[in-house]
């Protein structure tokens, strides 16, 4: 059992049902209008927009796909 006063990801969760309800019919566009009209005045966001933040060195995680997909190596 937790003893946690606030739940992030069912907070998360319903602020994002809630957005959806708001942007119901919206195009892409219009999402992002809306976006930027919320933001642009925001002191966080006008403190952070221009920042711009350094890879960190080396990747830390390697991806290889299955070949079931793609099928076997094809010989040259």
């Amino acid at each position: 059992m937790s003893n946690k006063t606030f739940d992030a990801v069912a907070w998360m969760r319903r602020r994002r049902e809630k957005i959806d309800e708001e942007d119901q019919g919206l195009s892409w566009q219009e999402k992002h209008i809306k976006t930027r009209q919320l933001i642009e005045n925001d002191p966080l966001w006008l403190r952070l927009k221009d920042r711009a933040v350094k890879p960190s060195g080396s990747l830390s995680v390697a991806l290889q796909e299955s070949r079931e997909k793609y099928g076997p190596k094809q010989k040259k």
